[in-house]
């Protein structure tokens, strides 16, 4: 028995099969998922190699081709010739009210666009923080561990490595923190709040967390939390340090605010659409964890 051809016929079997889920999620997510299935979006990637901007244009076209939009005679034109499931879709969305939101779908359709977000999304169950670039209509992610899927951490309760601007005397620096929690300006000593929270790069160290041997001074960590495992003065009673060496010298979970469950309705697309640096691991791998968590899923969601 020849093993070597079997396993790179399987291996090339599941790439496809990736290849296949990560277009269908754009396609779905394209239209906001309204009036396209997942069999039949699997089956047009399928038909139409994964193409699913192709298959879009194809899917507005005839949409607008039968309203006379583009200026065709929708008794010339030869339907014959069309696939089938785009036809069918085109007609839904053609039936579709004329909102606000529906416009704004097709337009960004027509050129291709997913608006999308970086956000950072925690599980209480695992213990665990990380940041996923989700469509911006649906931020859902899905726990790598547990598979639960949650929404986002609140904009002003992130945390993480922050930036910092002091109105006092315009320095600028960088540092572990979390949104409304104060900290010490480096040069100063002013009392600064965070701008914003920098989502974290893959692979990406946390300053001030070392082996407790030779860290640079420079990436030491300091706040002006009354409970900072390197306070810094002057210190804001009743405040506490986020910093993960502090949480875990207190024995303290290391996500600060647990996220929401996601419940889904059938109308979310899988958020993992794109590769990014904020990534966990390349986006095939997530991917395939989701097939695999999901091998039955609803085909008609």
């Amino acid at each position: 028995m020849l093993i070597g051809p079997f396993i790179a016929t399987m291996h090339q079997d599941i790439d496809d099969e990736v290849e296949t889920e990560k277009s269908t999620r754009r396609l779905r997510e394209l239209f906001h998922t309204k009036e396209i299935p997942v069999a039949t979006a699997e089956s047009l990637m399928r038909r139409y190699n994964n193409d699913y901007d192709l298959v879009a244009q194809d899917i507005i076209r005839l949409k607008e081709q039968d309203e006379g939009i583009d200026g065709n005679n929708p008794e010339v034109s030869d339907e014959d010739d069309e696939d089938h499931d785009i036809q069918d879709i085109a007609e839904r969305l053609r039936n579709l009210p004329l909102t606000e939101e529906n416009l704004n779908m097709f337009n960004l359709a027509r050129r291709n666009e997913i608006p999308r977000e970086q956000r950072q999304f925690a599980c209480s169950v695992c213990d665990r923080d990380w940041w996923r670039e989700v469509p911006e209509r649906k931020q859902v992610s899905r726990c790598r561990r547990c598979k639960r899927s949650f929404m986002p951490v609140p904009r002003g309760q992130e945390w993480g490595f922050a930036e910092y601007q002091c109105p006092n005397c315009n320095h600028s620096f960088k540092g572990f923190g979390q949104m409304g929690l104060p900290a010490p300006c480096y040069r100063c000593r002013s009392i600064v709040l965070p701008i914003h929270i920098i989502p974290r790069l893959r692979d990406q160290r946390i300053p001030g967390i070392g082996n407790g041997i030779g860290v640079n001074r420079r990436d030491s960590h300091g706040c002006c939390a009354e409970d900072c495992y390197n306070r810094q003065e002057p210190h804001v009673p009743g405040t506490h340090c986020v910093h993960p060496q502090t949480r875990r010298a207190r024995g303290l979970p290391k996500i600060l605010l647990p996220c929401p469950h996601h419940e889904s309705t059938g109308s979310t697309v899988a958020s993992c659409i794109s590769q990014g640096s904020i990534m966990e691991c390349d986006i095939e791998e997530i991917i395939l964890e989701d097939l695999t968590a999901n091998p039955r899923r609803n085909r008609d969601e």
